[in-house]
């Protein structure tokens, strides 16, 4: 039987410790809080939301406890060493190719959404491609240095960014009408625990954890670092969306853009701090940085296992190129919002929640199996 021994898989690539992991997954979650995640379980489940948020959260720990042991047996290895021992070349060729267009797809339209959103904020004359390279060509050149200074980076900021999510909850809360919430079950017991658990596809995230541990010092540590990170994004989650509803209550009915930062606006701190939002934008625009860091890491990492090549670096400046292209794509903020609510939601569950962990299930059902036939 062939032995899955614990072994460096990635060339000279730089290693996480702990905390690194953690922040690298929170940067990803809290990016899709930022960008409008709260509004879309809003609009589907009305004022049973926050029973929801916790019901999918549940479902997303269940989720990622069962991974997690699936993903035992195989020490440092990632999905598409998984998908290799199950299926060879084939097999992990095309995984490779459904999450690099999965990663690219989900970082074009997050750069467009936000792009979208600065431009009817603050730069309303200005081209949107003026704004996407702003978000582009920091990211490819942060990427030359590899993964050991995103990391710092990431690791450095995302304690900030995740206090100013803690403040902005905490700043509203005077304004909580907790009537709101009522009736507790929303538009019915169908759209909270049925058609509501397609409201999973909040912890895409899950993505990431999936070709994480090749990238960690300790290997020994995926489990925790993957139950933290979701447990904590779990608590943004709930506090966002629960937050926007009991503040802002019509955005239950309504189709807004960047509904958190609607919530910014109510804040006023005394007299002279009445308009803290820019402020928050600030910090948004450096998470959105990070968040296409690592994404653009991610394909470059997943390009070079599928293709088998040495230097994925050299096809940076293509793929930026590509990302900016399909970022170009949508007419308008209209399309954006589409692809975001309907092809997104359901790419990450059929992908991330479907196809990769039938992947892991049955390569573990074809490990037990060698076993036996082995010790027979």
């Amino acid at each position: 039987m062939e032995i899955y021994e614990r072994k460096i898989i990635m060339g000279n690539i730089e290693k996480l410790n702990k905390f690194e992991a953690i922040c690298l997954i929170l940067v990803i979650i809290t990016n899709q809080i930022i960008l409008n995640l709260p509004n879309s379980i809003l609009v589907s489940t009305g004022s049973s939301s926050p029973l929801n948020t916790i019901y999918i959260s549940l479902i997303a720990m269940i989720f990622t406890f069962i991974v997690c042991k699936l993903f035992k047996r195989f020490i440092d290895k990632d999905l598409l060493d998984i998908s290799h021992f199950l299926g060879g070349k084939f097999l992990k060729t095309i995984i490779g190719i459904l999450y690099i267009i999965f990663f690219t797809f989900i970082t074009s339209i997050l750069l467009r959404y936000f792009s979208e959103t600065l431009k009817s904020i603050y730069f309303k004359d200005a081209p949107i491609i003026f704004i996407l390279l702003v978000f582009l060509v920091p990211p490819v050149i942060i990427n030359k240095f590899g993964l050991n200074v995103i990391s710092k980076v990431i690791l450095f900021f995302v304690p900030t960014l995740l206090i100013s999510l803690l403040f902005l909850i905490y700043t509203t809360a005077s304004s909580f009408d907790t009537s709101q919430i009522f009736p507790v079950l929303g538009y019915g017991v169908n759209e909270t625990f049925f058609a509501g658990l397609s409201n999973i596809f909040a912890f895409g995230g899950l993505a990431y954890i999936y070709f994480l541990k090749p990238l960690l010092k300790s290997p020994n540590e995926f489990k925790k670092i993957s139950i933290i990170s979701i447990g904590i994004s779990s608590l943004f989650l709930f506090l966002s969306v629960t937050s926007l509803l009991m503040v802002l209550p019509f955005i239950v009915s309504t189709d807004e853009t960047l509904s958190i930062y609607l919530l910014t606006k109510t804040v006023e701190l005394g007299r002279f701090l009445q308009r803290i939002d820019a402020i928050f934008i600030f910090f948004w625009i450096f998470a959105t940085l990070c968040y296409t860091s690592v994404n653009i890491f991610y394909i470059l990492n997943i390009f070079k296992k599928t293709a088998n090549i040495q230097n994925p670096k050299a096809i940076t400046y293509a793929l930026s190129s590509i990302i900016l292209s399909a970022s170009l794509l949508p007419k308008d903020i209209a399309e954006v919002k589409f692809l975001e609510a309907i092809i997104y939601k359901y790419s990450t569950i059929i992908l991330v929640f479907g196809i990769s962990f039938f992947i892991l299930l049955f390569a573990n059902i074809k490990y037990k199996r060698k076993g036996r036939a082995t010790n027979e």
